[in-house]
Order: structure tokens, then C-alpha cells, then sequence
């Protein structure tokens, strides 16, 4: 209901008249025509069929092209001019040489540009955001060559000046793009920032007295900055935003003051505004508008306007002031500080044009007959307009109040609903935790009403597991938001998921096993993975008793004090709704009353590796018994490095071809840290393999890892119980890892050397080892299985280029610097995983899918670099966060060198925001499979 009356009055408000850059990118008409003849102007022409009408780009006509008499060299000067209808804003150029049906052989190898608005009374020379002024121009008669303005330029005249330090004759044809210009803005003048970096870099008037007079720049470019003002918008724009200091300025407010082409009626402005609070940058407190038909003499009374000051959101936003539809040439503000800084990125207006108006309601009054006008009659020719209001006016500022009042009294007793509920649950919550101030706190309900689905309830009163169904279902609280980016991290409890399967179908003997309700966790930890705190259940018929229980650390141990409460769920179809201000939800389980059929299934173990069962999906591993390996059949060869869960070693085996067969010449062994990693439980070897005494859920990883069997991911061939911490002997291959053996191998290209001695690999080359990682990968989608730490390091390659995925690298000692630490977690490959394993610790099967894909762009460049080299750790994680936020600023993998372009954009498609947008490994193979076709190496 509140959703749709903002939608109504969103529809009320009026249009917001800016410059959109992103799309102002339009031919402006020298290739269509839409320019004509008489609007190209040259300084000279060497005959007349290569005169300025010739120089469209593309078009054969005449001579081909636009040729000077004068042959360009250093000091002389001629010109090609366009003169567009009005102003315009540019944002490119584009130019090419004579073709002249191949007869032509002139081009333009550099170029400059000038340009001139009616303001001005002279050209003025543009500048690129690194004070270039001569563009490179065209290598050959035919080939196009495009630049993008940045800044762009906003005028109504251009001229295109070839330049050459030796003298050559040149010939021109071209093109111009962008869009036109609407705001109706001719300058403004502004105080300069004391900040180079956040001062107005683009304006293109003169700069003098600490003042920027009789130009226009950054305020009315359509580009606006980051929250964080730090950031650069990249491409050499800066940081969109203009910055001043109240120190520099003795009564305390900055004077900004916009001409305009004509008088305009003003019905509103806004002032797109920094608050970046917690660094000193905050919205005016203030704001004072005057208007002046000539810029001397102002009125009396100016538009006042006060801002609530915010120190709850640091985001940037558009502060609208209502001008009362004022009318005037020049508007002046003073704009007064709140905090020490004010930075504003862009200003636009919502204006109408007087004179159209009274043209309108003149037309109208002679087609109803009622004012007939003598042809004879003096007429005044000084125009005033007079605005009446409108027969719907009245009603209409009525019907918003009306909205207003009602979403006001909505609010109302929205707020009184959740003060009462989150009362209800404080005085009946048996999972209130309680912090060193001596109050309590429901951090539950906290969440919840912090979240934006605040209206969700989740009723105070607990019931027990045998009480009877209550028929309604409330929305629980979902992983994601917990662990939200949003919520403080001193305020998380450590939550988890505990999954259980009903074996009686009696409710009167429903009972929770004691093995689901243990779990270890470090004191030092906030939020372990769901992977190693949750248990999905696998359940054809999609119905399982699903616990959510709030943890609190005890006093006295590194245990867990939990209390499981049962709720109950609906399942509801997410599949095409985004959430772009949280984090999408993870799909939820149907859960079944404890009277209902049940069917006993094996909860996923608690994994201390990388290949785990995804979060989303139900377990479905089969888990069998490793074979038990006798020492004598491992020779230690090479120590590959240590981690914080375990160490690597490369063995060569000695008569394992007795024990396994197909037995591999080289294995590694993955070694537990610690005996104690193995939880009390010891391993007796026998001749069924390996028996276990207690609870070892170490081994039921190795179990499961057991069961899986497909050409491209290595095998787990056994466990090696003779050492104190048993061995997980896995799959080696005599090639390595096929992140170092890209590093050694060059491209095949017709430039190499044939004394050459690094290995040759070709496109079809690559592309042959990537389908094979995404074969394993679909193995392992199938078995619902994700893998953590995805790369090319994580990829044995044996010969003829068969790649098997395995799980080694994190204990290398080369990758080291791959792991990055992010708040308190362990350490994880930030530079492979998407935005929602970074910032929410969640893996799932599409999670695995980015990863693919970062993998790929590693295998198609050789290895040669890592991922966003240029970006430190940080700037990776902000970058995820732009992702989180859906925000348009975020940075992708460019196209590698020997990448097919179809490939790419497949890659780019498994880095999409949403996680149901991204392809399935089943539809990557089928991809890749029908890219490289037949190729075999060495065919």
C-alpha cells in the first residue's frame, strides 16, 4: 500500500532535466546528412571536389574528402569547421583518410581540436583530462579512428585542425558524436577548491582571483562520484565531485552563480550533494536562491532553505530545493556549511520556457474564437508572461497532502507495531544475549528490523518440538542478512543452521540426535561458514525439520551454548525477483510437521577443505571407505608448503599398483595440522581398510571425497593411517600445476623463434584444458558439491593436456599471496570469488561458476598475471561491494589476447550479479564442447 502511493507521487513529481553521458553518444549527422552543406566550413580546399562538404565520414562523394590547399607541417594551419544547431555536448570524434575507391592515399596522422560557444569571443584549444591536445589520427585511407572526449566539450561550433611536424599533404573525413545540450546553462562561476584532485579539473573558463568565471565543467557533465570521494571514476574522469573548504571562506557559505541562455520559469533544483559524515563532508545546513534577469540586480527576497543534517547515511544524494516557479537569467545560491567541507557533483534544474508557453495559450485563445485580434491593431511587442494556475492545480496539491498524511499516520503505527514487538520478544526470548552494559538485547529481532523486510515477524513465544502445528508460517530470519555487510560486526551473534531428520513418524517421541546439536567453534571466531555449522538434508519429497538457533559463546570453554528452536517455513519462488539494496536470498527448505513422513538421510559433514557441499543444495555424496595405503608405498619426494589446516607432500609410489589399480607414479598427501584436528578418535588399520573408533568427522570428508570418480577431478585413492595424523593420498600428475606450466608456455603465433625452448600452446590449446575443468566442474555440480578455491593453481595437468581438478594449492608455498585474510576469516583467494562468497561467506554451485570463469581468463592469458593486477586487496573487496550494491562502478577481467570473443562474453555472463542469471557447469561444457569441436592435441 506505502509502495503504491510513492509510486503515485513519484509519477507527480516532475521530470529532472539532466545530462545523461552514458547515452550521449549519437551520430550528430556529417555521416547522415542531418548536418547540411552549408554548416562545413573549411579554411581552404585544394580544388573544389575536395571541398568541405566531401568531409563525411564514410561517404564517397567527389573527391573523396576534405584536402587543404596548404600541405600541414609545423606553423602552418588550416581547418575543417562544423557548426551544429544550438548547443551541443560532444563526446567524440571519429576521422578517416581519402579512400576515394582506393585511389586516395591522404590521411590526417594527428589532429587538434577547437571549438566555440556564442559566449565566447574567441576559439578555444581543448584539453583532455592529461592535457593532451593532439590526437593521434589514421594509419591508412580507410581504417576509422574513434576517440571519446573526456572531458566532453560543450559548444556549438568545432573545428578539426590537421597537424603534422613534417610537412604532408593530408586529406580528412569525419564524424562527430553526442547529444544535445538541454540544460540551457551558457556558464557558471564558482570559488576554486584548495584541493587540486577535488576541484573543478574540467571547467573551460578562466581561472583567476581564486575564481572560475564565464565556463562550464564537472557540475553539468552528467558524471557524479562515489559515496567515497576518494575514489576515481577511472578513464581519467576523477572523482565527480567539486569541493570546498570553510576555512577559506570568511562568512561561511560558497557562491555559486548560474547563467542561463534565456529567461526560464524554475519550479525546482538539484543539488547532487556528498555526506560522507565521518570524514568531515556533510550537506549544506542551508541554502539561500536569488534570481536576476541581467546578473547586476537580484530581488530582495530570496528562496530560503534549510537541510536537516544526517549522520545516519553516508551516501550521496540529490537534495531538491522548490524554486516556486521564479523566473529569471542568472540564479545565484549561497550554500552554508555544516560540517568543514561541502562537495557537490552535479546541479540540474526543472525549468520551462516561458515563451513556449505563451505561444501555446495564444494559439488556443484564436482557435476558441473568444479574443479575435485585429490585423491592423498595435501590438506589444515586450512579452510578459503571466502564469495562471491550471483548472487541476488546486486538486492536485490537495490529493499529495491527502497522500502525505495517510503515509505519514502508516508509518505511525507501523513504528508503534515493531516498538511492540520487539518488547514482546525481549520480555519472551529464551536467545537474548546480553552485552557488558548490563541490558539485554534481542539481536534477532534487532536484525530484523534493521533489515529492509522489517516488517517481518517472527512471534516471541518458542514452541517446544512436540507441541502441535501452528498454521502460520513466518519468514525467518536468512543467512544473508545476518551476515550482512550493512550490520556491524560487533553486532553478530554466531548463528547457524541445524538440520535433522525425523526417523519415527510418532510426534510423541520426536527427539533431536545430540550429534546435530555439537558443534565446535574457536572463541576468537564471529561467524563460522554455513558449510561447517549447517546441515542441509537431502529429502525427495523437499520436506525436512529445519532448526535456526542463536549461539552464545560460554564463559568458561570454547563450546557452544545453543538453543534450538524450531520454525517453520515456506518455500517461496525467488527465481526472478533482485533485491539490489541487500543481498539475494538463498532459496528455503518446505518444512514438515514432526507428525509427517520422513525419510532418514546422512546430514553433510563439516569439511575443513575446499570441495564441500554447496549451501543451497541437499547432500546427495555417497560416502565409502577409503582403501588403507601401507607406507612402505610412499616415498617422500617434495614438500609442496603448509597452510593453516593442513600441509602438502609429494610422494612417488612404490608397488601401489598391488594395493589400487591404475595407480598414479606420483601422489600428494594432504597432512592435518594437528592430531587434536582429528577429535579424540583414533584409526586401527585392518584388511576391510579403515575402521574408526568414535566420532571423526575428518574422515567422513575423506569418505565422500572417496566416492567421487570422473577423468577431471583427482582422485582420493586412499588414507595412509600409519603416520600419528593419517594421510589423504590424492591423484599427482608429473606436469605439475597448470598455473606454472602456463607461466612457461608462449602463445603460438607466426613470430616465434624456432630455437624457441618454452612450450608452444594455441588458442584451440587452451580452450581444450578449460573444457576439461569444466567438465569436472559439472561432475561435481551434479553431486551438488562446490569447490572454494577454483584456479589455475588448483589444476594438475598431465600429459596430452589432460587437467583434473584437485585441492592442493592453498598449502603451496608459490601461492601464498593468492590468500588474502577479510575480517577475521581465514584466508581465501579474494581474486577469484565472487562478491557474495566475500562478503558473505556463502558457496554455492553459481559462486563456483565466477570462479570458472576467472579460471578460464587465467588459462587464455597464460597465467601471466593474476587477476585485477592493478587493484590492491582492499580495492578487490570494494569492488565486491560495488557488486552487493548493484552499482554500475564495479571493474570485470578485460578480454584476453587470445580469447575468442563469444568465450568472453560467456565468461562475463558467469560474473553476473544475480546467482540464477549465471550459467550452469552443464551448459559451460556443452559451450566450450561445441567451441573447440574435434580438437585433439597434436591434430
Amino acid at each position: 500500500m506505502i509502495l503504491g502511493f510513492c509510486a503515485l507521487l513519484l509519477l507527480l513529481r516532475p521530470d529532472v532535466c539532466s545530462l545523461e553521458i552514458r547515452s550521449c553518444n549519437q551520430s550528430l549527422g556529417m555521416e547522415s546528412g542531418d548536418i547540411p552543406d552549408s554548416s562545413i566550413t573549411a579554411s581552404s580546399s585544394y580544388v573544389t571536389n575536395v571541398g568541405p562538404r566531401n568531409g563525411r565520414l564514410r561517404k564517397e562523394t567527389a573527391g573523396g574528402a576534405w584536402c587543404p590547399r596548404s600541405q600541414i607541417e609545423r606553423g602552418i594551419r588550416e581547418w575543417l569547421q562544423v557548426d551544429l544547431p544550438g548547443a551541443h555536448v560532444i563526446t567524440g570524434v571519429q576521422t578517416q583518410g581519402r579512400y576515394d575507391h582506393g585511389r586516395g592515399q591522404e590521411y590526417v596522422e594527428e589532429y587538434t581540436l577547437e571549438y566555440r560557444r556564442p559566449t565566447f569571443s574567441e576559439w578555444r584549444r581543448y584539453k583532455r583530462w592529461n592535457n593532451q591536445e593532439v590526437f593521434p589520427g589514421n594509419s591508412d585511407t580507410s581504417t576509422v579512428v574513434s576517440h571519446n572526449l573526456v572531458p566532453p566539450i560543450f559548444a556549438s561550433q568545432i573545428r578539426i585542425l590537421p597537424h603534422s611536424v613534417h610537412r604532408r599533404t593530408v586529406c580528412l573525413r569525419i564524424e562527430l558524436k553526442g547529444c544535445q545540450d538541454t540544460s540551457g546553462i551558457t556558464s557558471y562561476t564558482i570559488p576554486e577548491s584548495p584541493m587540486v584532485e577535488l576541484s573543478d579539473t574540467s571547467y573551460d573558463g578562466k581561472r583567476q582571483y581564486n575564481s572560475l568565471t564565464d565556463g562550464l565543467g564537472r557540475l553539468i557533465d552528467g558524471e557524479v562520484g562515489s559515496d567515497n570521494y576518494r575514489l576515481d571514476m577511472g578513464d581519467g574522469r576523477g572523482t565527480g565531485w567539486v569541493a570546498w573548504m570553510r576555512d577559506t571562506f570568511a562568512d561561511e557559505f560558497v557562491e555559486l552563480v548560474f547563467e542561463f541562455e534565456i529567461s526560464w520559469i524554475f519550479e525546482a533544483v538539484h543539488i547532487y550533494t556528498n555526506n560522507y559524515f565521518s570524514r568531515d563532508v556533510q550537506v549544506f545546513s542551508k541554502a539561500n536562491i536569488w534570481f536576476s534577469p541581467d546578473g547586476e540586480y537580484y530581488e530582495d527576497e530570496p528562496i530560503a532553505y534549510s537541510y536537516i543534517p544526517d549522520i545516519v547515511l553516508e551516501n550521496a544524494r540529490n537534495v531538491t530545493i522548490g524554486l516556486r516557479e521564479r523566473q529569471g537569467k542568472f540564479l545565484k545560491f549561497h550554500l552554508y556549511f555544516a560540517a568543514r567541507w561541502i562537495m557537490i557533483g552535479e546541479v540540474m534544474f526543472d525549468k520551462s520556457n516561458p515563451y513556449e508557453n505563451a505561444t501555446e495559450e495564444t494559439t488556443t485563445v484564436l482557435q476558441d474564437g473568444e479574443t479575435p485580434v485585429s490585423p491592423n491593431a498595435d501590438l506589444n511587442l515586450n512579452l510578459q508572461t503571466v502564469t495562471a494556475p491550471g483548472e487541476g492545480q488546486e486538486y492536485l496539491e490537495v490529493l499529495i497532502g491527502v497522500l502525505t498524511a495517510i503515509i505519514l499516520l502508516l508509518l505511525m503505527v507501523f513504528v508503534v507495531i515493531l516498538l511492540l514487538n520487539r518488547r514482546q520478544k525481549l520480555q519472551s526470548s529464551p536467545t537474548v544475549l546480553k552485552n557488558p552494559f548490563g541490558f539485554t538485547i534481542n539481536m534477532k529481532g534487532l536484525l530484523l528490523n534493521l533489515t529492509p523486510g522489517g516488517m517481518l515477524n517472527d512471534g516471541g513465544n518458542h514452541p517446544s518440538v512436540d507441541a502441535p502445528e501452528d498454521v502460520s508460517v513466518h519468514e525467518s530470519l536468512t543467512m544473508e542478512q545476518f551476515d550482512s555487510p550493512l550490520v556491524s560486526p560487533q553486532c553478530k551473534s554466531t548463528y547457524a543452521i541445524v538440520a535433522n531428520s525425523e526417523p519415527s513418524k510418532d510426534p510423541d517421541n520426536t527427539t533431536i540426535p545430540e550429534e546435530n546439536l555439537r558443534l565446535n567453534a574457536r572463541t576468537d571466531a564471529i561467524l563460522e561458514p554455513p558449510s561447517r555449522s549447517s546441515s542441509p538434508t537431502e529429502s525427495t519429497s523437499r520436506h525436512s525439520h529445519h532448526y535456526r538457533t542463536l549461539q552464545s559463546y560460554s564463559s568458561t570453554g570454547n563450546k557452544l551454548n545453543m538453543t534450538t528452536t524450531p520454525n517453520y517455513r515456506r518455500d517461496v519462488d525467488r527465481a526472478h525477483s533482485k533485491r539490489w539494496h541487500t543481498a539475494p536470498k538463498e532459496k528455503s527448505l518446505i518444512v514438515q510437521h514432526n507428525n509427517a513422513p520422513s525419510i532418514n538421510k546422512i546430514p553433510a559433514p563439516v569439511v575443513a577443505w575446499n570441495i564441500a557441499p554447496s549451501m543451497n543444495k541437499p547432500y546427495k555424496c555417497k560416502e565409502i571407505e577409503p582403501t588403507d595405503i601401507p607406507r612402505l608405498c610412499l616415498r617422500t619426494t617434495e614438500k609442496l608448503g603448509s597452510s593453516t589446516i593442513g600441509e602438502a607432500i609429494v610422494c612417488e609410489t612404490v608397488g601401489l599398483d598391488e594395493v589400487i589399480s591404475s595407480a598414479p607414479r606420483l601422489v600428494v598427501a594432504r597432512v592435518p595440522t594437528c592430531i587434536n584436528d582429528i577429535r579424540n578418535g583414533h584409526i586401527s588399520g585392518s584388511a576391510g581398510g579403515i575402521s574408526m573408533v568414535g566420532t571423526n568427522d575428518q574422515m567422513r570428508e575423506v569418505r565422500f571425497l572417496s566416492g567421487l570418480s570422473d577423468p577431471n577431478v583427482a582422485r582420493v585413492l586412499g588414507v595412509c593411517a600409519a603416520e600419528p595424523a593419517p594421510w589423504t593420498i590424492i591423484e599427482y600428475t608429473e606436469l605439475g600445476d597448470l598455473a606454472h606450466y602456463l607461466q612457461y608456455s608462449v602463445p603460438l603465433t607466426g613470430t616465434l623463434r624456432p630455437t624457441c625452448n618454452l612450450k608452444t600452446l594455441s588458442q584451440n590449446c587452451l580452450l581444450y584444458m578449460g573444457t576439461q575443468i569444466a567438465s569436472g566442474m559439472k561432475y561435481l555440480e551434479s553431486k551438488n558439491l562446490v569447490h572454494k578455491d577454483l584456479a589455475a593453481r588448483n589444476c594438475l595437468v598431465g600429459r596430452s593436456y589432460a587437467v583434473k581438478v584437485t585441492d592442493i594449492a592453498m598449502c603451496s608455498d608459490l601461492y601464498k599471496k593468492d590468500y588474502s585474510d577479510i575480517g577475521g576469516r581465514p584466508p581465501a583467494p579474494i581474486r577469484w570469488l565472487p562478491w557474495e562468497s566475500i562478503l558473505l561467506d556463502r558457496y554455492t554451485c553459481a559462486s563456483s561458476t565466477w570462479s570458472f570463469a576467472v579460471t578460464l581468463w587465467e588459462v587464455m592469458s597464460l597465467a601471466r598475471e593474476k587477476p585485477f593486477q592493478h587493484l590492491t586487496n582492499d580495492q578487490v573487496i570494494r569492488n565486491a561491494e560495488h557488486m552487493y550494491y548493484g552499482e554500475e562502478s564495479q571493474v570485470f577481467l578485460p578480454k584476453p589476447t587470445m580469447c575468442p570473443e563469444d568465450v568472453y562474453k560467456m565468461m562475463c555472463s558467469c560474473w553476473r550479479r544475480d546467482e540464477e542469471a549465471r550459467p550452469s557447469f552443464k551448459d559451460i561444457y556443452s559451450f566450450l564442447k561445441n567451441t573447440i569441436a574435434d580438437y585433439r592435441p597434436g591434430t
